[in-house]
């Protein structure tokens, strides 16, 4: 996901997608754990997209 998908998100949208990848990244921590194989490419994605999302709600926040 780029910045600029990122961008025409409402607040609720941006809320709902984080928690969507929060819980994909802890279903593939626990496959992890389990010795299954899991793509860790996709994890530092994950926490990218994360830190993006987070980063456009702080900037929501601060315009309001």
């Amino acid at each position: 996901m780029k910045f600029d998908e990122v961008k025409n998100l409402t607040i609720s949208e941006l809320y709902q997608k984080a928690v969507d990848l929060k819980k994909e990244a802890m279903n593939m921590r626990i496959l992890n754990a389990s010795g299954q194989p899991t793509n860790m490419n996709r994890m530092r994605d994950i926490r990218h997209d994360v830190a993006r999302i987070k980063t456009r709600i702080n900037q929501l926040r601060q315009s309001a």
